[in-house]
């Protein structure tokens, strides 16, 4: 054991303690040196962090100014561990009343794992048995376990067969600098953020880079570090009480001294610091977020803050080399790193254009995502972001060498985005008169007119949904990727479409309910219009979005079949069809569908367009068997079933080419004498059975029925109308 009868005066500068510093994997080097600057001496690595030597006031120095550390602990014992015993015996052997007194309140915390325990609380129990024992036996009572504000931490580093026991000099995990918001997450650990910037080089480079800026600043968390660094304010310059203020030892008058003097440099520093901050991002919850960061931190009159996207954030005064740092997202969810490549890829575009002879500092996952910005690394480093394995790239940012083309269009890395790029623009021209007249607000632009480039982008509004084909198994994955990041960087550019109003998905042949199932769960729905009509939309959390397009004409051709109608539509998804009938003066209609989820969403679009659900009602029921037991005629029918479901919601299994002759005879037993059913799929080989046209009416519509966006996709769907033959 090392440390467990040494109680130097606090004020007695020869004395020196044993402190642990433990911090992130891989920055022990960073740790030793900062320590080593603060005064510590024999500094050397361990599996628990660097143990060094320091002097009182070193070790409050440690506290109170290290910007790596997550803790400074004043090691008291360091043994091998073979079992909970030899914990209990480790702990009860340091003179624990010797160190604080009894009316102080301490809790014990443990990190790392040990074969004995599985279970790190038995460890913590044994340990805190072990204080009360030992102060029981000197002074006949015990100190009180405070989980919520003690004065002392007792900490526990257990790693394999080995076991270390000190106490918190801080009292907490030194990456709380005491301004950030409780209860808003952090991407980024404070000390992290400080360990990035000083591998990079920063302060040191702060007079010659005097503007710091970070185009995804989040909470701010990069751009406080650095000017804290740079004004050399101490890590926990907004902490009121210390750990080590607890200890018997501690003397109260040198550690007021001691940050009387380094507060007063701070103070100097924040009073002569000629860096400015620019923070952007392009949420402003965020940005109110780092607004409050930045007050609490006393740095609001030092940073400015604009709600940007990473193509253009900063006033042209502020263009211009400087010391770029950034935690841009990883994207984990679906479609985003795609989605990413290209925001990384513009954002090293921007750099490059306007910030040329910049030092830049980017932390990322990945080297897919790494090599999108053009950026040349200098230096590259794996660090651990939580437990995320990242890439930190640093380097210089070097001019474009590309220049933008003429009338302010923007210049492309390879030909595929300039080829998209202009095919956007040319039917961006080609529909407006159409959208004009019609007064369309979604339609399709683009539906993988250059073959290589196969993607669906769907315009609902002022949002973008771009749905990828899968690229078939002879085309290399690595060009596949590259080809889909060159088309969304054109869609950016052409649409001037910001990241959070860009939707990606990649769509495959889909079995079953697999085109229902739930990709996210953002819950963000947004209103479109169709003519006088209103749906709800949701771009994110399903493959398909709650309104097929392609089906527009269908819609105006049941509004125009409807008035007076009983109308009935089946496998209604969201309803539509049913709105479009009910607007088209519908006396009244039923939508039936399987899934309550669909049908909570129909009742949105019919509540939305303010249809009288007494008149217009919705059932929840697998089509097949509620049409066998069915009663009653309907004037209109509307049927659109998928083309293979299996749901778990039912026994049965649709297969519309097999199933189609059941489904339409069950269907035109409902349909009026003088009525009409309108049928459609989207199943691209489907074959109307000759039986249904030898029993009906039959007309096929397909042609008439697709609208001038999806021209050149003449199989989106087929559509027949069916009446009865009498008539």
């Amino acid at each position: 054991m090392t440390g467990a009868e040494q109680h130097p005066a606090e004020g007695d500068a020869g004395a020196s303690m044993d402190l642990l510093l433990t911090a992130p994997r891989g920055l022990e080097a960073l740790l030793t040196r900062e320590a080593q600057a603060l005064g510590a001496l024999d500094a050397r690595e361990s599996s628990f962090g660097v143990h060094v030597r320091a002097s009182a006031a070193v070790a409050r120095a440690l506290s109170y100014q290290a910007r790596v550390p997550n803790r400074v602990l004043w090691i008291q014992a360091e043994a091998p561990l073979l079992d909970a015993e030899d914990l209990y015996r480790t702990a009860a052997a340091i003179d624990w009343p010797a160190l604080f007194d009894v009316s102080r309140r301490f809790l014990v915390e443990t990190s790392g794992h040990a074969e004995p325990f599985r279970d790190t609380r038995l460890a913590a129990l044994k340990v805190k048995d072990a204080i009360a024992d030992r102060f029981r036996a000197a002074t006949g009572a015990r100190p009180d376990v405070d989980t919520e504000s003690p004065d002392l931490c007792v900490h526990v580093l257990l790693r394999a067969s080995k076991v270390a026991i000190g106490i918190d000099l801080v009292g907490a995990s030194m990456h709380q600098r005491g301004w950030r918001t409780p209860g808003v997450e952090a991407p980024l650990k404070e000390n992290l953020a400080a360990a990035m910037l000083m591998l990079s080089g920063w302060p040191e480079q702060a007079e010659a880079f005097p503007a710091l800026i970070d185009p995804f600043c989040g909470g701010a968390t990069l751009l406080i570090e650095g000017l804290w660094m740079a004004a050399g304010v101490p890590s926990q310059w907004l902490r009121q009480r210390f750990a080590f203020q607890a200890l018997s030892q501690h003397v109260e008058a040198d550690w007021l001294a001691q940050r009387a003097a380094i507060d007063a440099q701070a103070k100097e520093g924040l009073k002569c610091l000629a860096v400015r901050g620019y923070g952007a991002d392009h949420d402003a919850r965020a940005l109110a977020v780092a607004r409050r960061h930045l007050q609490a931190a006393r740095l609001s009159g030092f940073v400015e803050l604009a709600q940007a996207d990473a193509r253009g954030y900063w006033p042209a005064a502020v263009r211009g080399p400087g010391f770029v740092v950034s935690n841009p997202p990883y994207g984990e969810r679906l479609g985003q790193s795609r989605e990413l490549m290209s925001l990384y890829r513009e954002c090293g575009a921007f750099l490059r254009a306007e910030h040329a002879g910049s030092r830049f500092l980017i932390l990322t996952m990945g080297e897919e995502l790494a090599r999108s910005t053009g950026l040349r690394a200098e230096r590259v480093r794996k660090l651990k972001n939580g437990k995320l394995e990242c890439l930190l790239l640093s380097g210089s940012v070097a001019p474009a060498t590309q220049p933008a083309e003429a009338q302010g269009a923007p210049g492309f890395r390879r030909p595929g985005t300039e080829m998209v790029y202009n095919r956007l623009l040319k039917n961006l021209a080609k529909f407006k008169r159409w959208r004009e007249r019609e007064g369309i607000e979604c339609y399709r632009l683009y539906d993988a007119d250059l073959p290589e480039y196969a993607a669906a982008i769907d315009l609902y509004g002022d949002r973008v949904h771009v749905q990828e084909y899968a690229a078939p198994p002879s085309v290399d994955p690595v060009k596949a990727a590259e080809r889909f990041d060159d088309l969304v960087h054109a869609v950016r550019h052409a649409l001037s479409c910001p990241p959070e109003r860009l939707y990606l998905k990649q769509r495959q042949r889909q079995r079953g309910q697999a085109q229902y199932t739930r990709q996210d769960q953002s819950g963000e729905f947004f209103v479109v219009s169709e003519g006088d009509a209103r749906y709800w939309v949701n771009l994110a959390d399903y493959l398909d979005t709650g309104l097929f397009l392609d089906g527009r004409i269908l819609r105006r051709w049941l509004r125009a079949e409807a008035s007076g109608a009983r109308f009935l539509n089946l496998f209604c998804y969201t309803a539509s069809a049913s709105v479009a009938a009910a607007l088209g003066g519908a006396s009244s209609s039923i939508s039936v569908d399987l899934s309550p989820n669909y049908l909570e969403w129909a009742d949105s679009n019919l509540e939305l367009n303010g249809i009288d659900p007494r008149r217009h009602r919705l059932e929840q029921g697998d089509v097949l068997n509620w049409l066998r037991r069915a009663q009653g005629e309907f004037d209109l029918i509307y049927v659109d079933p998928p083309s293979f479901s299996n749901s778990k919601r039912t026994d049965t299994v649709l297969d519309i080419q097999r199933d189609q002759i059941e489904l339409l005879h069950l269907a035109m037993a409902r349909l009026a004498p003088a009525g009409k059913l309108l049928f459609v799929t989207n199943l691209r080989r489907f074959k109307l059975a000759p039986e249904l046209s030898e029993a009906y009416a039959v007309r096929e519509v397909s042609a008439a029925s697709i609208p001038p966006d999806f021209e050149r996709n003449q199989r989106i769907h087929q559509a027949w109308w069916l009446r009865h033959k009498d008539d």
